[in-house]
């Protein structure tokens, strides 16, 4: 049993290029250092003694950055190209998150904020274009996989991490995130090729969607950039307000929190690939997003149930990791299948700014519900919001035309361990 489950989970590692693979040490290297994120709200209502209205307000400037830097991103990547991009966005966002460590203001801490995540996320569409560009159509969905396992390996360590640091002193976390940050664009200078990948996107016979000149005339995947921030706002809270409900219900230590959400990382690590080299070709990409938000509904739910404490946690991580197992990868490749040959960085930006838009509203809608009603109002919420974003998923699905990536694969040809 072990055996054909190891011999399964190396199969879905084969065939992958080398691009990709540097791609994934880079991102693992930067989100290894990845603590202040991880501890942001903590940092601001502990430390500095914000109150979690004027958090959310700090995390909102959080979320504007990011949108901004996903479109200039998006339209510097078509113009400059991913390799420069990158570098820039790294080098400048290390120096940022050292400039961070400095300001205890809350209106310096809100500009600080902005700009730190404006320039971070410039990074986001040109990592994506490249890793597009260096893979082919059937190693897609495992190549996004490949890449999230390394962000969720740098995911598990930040915080199991960065809480041991946040004992020693809270500057720890933002000279080990800055000069992280560095490492990774020394990396992208050495390791990535500075010109387009050879690969061909499409085999004979295989006839490619032909994607509108701009993504802002393309209806379907409009509708779709709509629901994928719903989707957002719903999966963000688990970096915005649930370390907030570890610590003001249950009591918990920063270490102890580190912990159980390193559990995410450490779910998603070990069952995506293997689980995405199964299913990959048995449905098109959106069936199982959709999947995903029904487990999204139920992880928050489990914080409704008895008897709460560490039960709860544990049920709720193990559940909101299958979940962005199913959403998230398939999601990219929904984006690929769609993207023509031009205009790339446009179409992953605007994929990029629903999650920065979500950025914005997640921490200020979590905030004020849980100020005004309480956090089983929220987690309510949170489930009813999956619900509607799985019908306007479903719906989207009916009017999508199946990308040139989605290959039915007859029962016979699912790979067998």
């Amino acid at each position: 049993m072990l055996l054909r489950f190891y011999t399964h989970w190396r199969n879905s590692y084969s065939g992958i290029p080398p691009t990709i693979w540097f791609l994934s040490l880079i991102t693992l290297v930067n989100r290894c250092g990845a603590m202040v994120i991880a501890f942001i709200t903590i940092y601001l209502t502990q430390e500095l003694h914000f109150s979690l209205r004027e958090a959310g307000y700090v995390m909102g400037c959080f979320g504007g950055g990011a949108l901004v830097g996903a479109y200039l991103g998006g339209w510097l990547t078509d113009r400059l190209g991913y390799w420069s991009v990158q570098i820039a966005s790294l080098l400048l966002n290390g120096l940022m998150l050292l400039v961070m460590m400095l300001v205890h203001d809350f209106g310096w801490m809100c500009f600080t904020v902005f700009v730190m995540s404006l320039v971070a996320e410039v990074f986001r569409p040109a990592n994506s274009v490249a890793i597009n560009l260096h893979c082919t159509v059937e190693t897609r969905t495992r190549s996004i996989s490949l890449y999230r396992m390394a962000a969720n390996i740098g995911w598990t360590v930040a915080p199991v991490v960065g809480g041991l640091m946040a004992a020693l002193g809270w500057n720890w976390l933002f000279w080990v995130d800055g000069l992280t940050c560095m490492l990774a664009a020394f990396l992208v200078y050495r390791l990535l090729p500075n010109t387009p990948s050879p690969v061909h996107h499409h085999e004979e016979g295989d006839t490619p969607q032909m994607a509108p000149l701009s993504p802002y005339r393309d209806r379907q995947f409009l509708w779709f950039i709509l629901l994928t921030m719903l989707n957002g706002v719903i999966f963000m809270q688990l970096l915005w307000t649930v370390p907030v409900f570890f610590k003001q219900t249950y009591g918990w230590s920063e270490a102890r929190i580190g912990l159980v959400s390193a559990l995410n990382g450490l779910i998603v690590f070990m069952v995506e690939m293997p689980l995405i080299f199964r299913i990959e070709r048995l449905r098109a990409p959106l069936y199982f997003v959709r999947m995903g938000l029904i487990l999204y509904a139920l992880a928050y739910l489990a914080f409704t149930l008895p008897p709460g404490g560490m039960t709860n946690a544990l049920l709720f991580i193990t559940v909101i990791s299958f979940g962005e197992i199913f959403v998230m990868p398939f999601s990219s490749n929904h984006v690929y299948g769609r993207m023509g040959a031009t205009r790339q960085g446009q179409y992953v930006a605007l994929y990029t700014m629903a999650y920065s838009v979500a950025n914005i509203i997640a921490p200020l809608l979590g905030t004020q519900i849980i100020a005004a009603y309480g956090y089983n109002t929220l987690w309510y919420v949170l489930a009813g919001l999956s619900g509607v974003v799985w019908v306007g998923i479903w719906k989207v699905e009916k009017g999508t035309v199946r990308p040139a990536s989605y290959i039915p694969a007859p029962s016979s040809t699912v790979p067998q361990t």
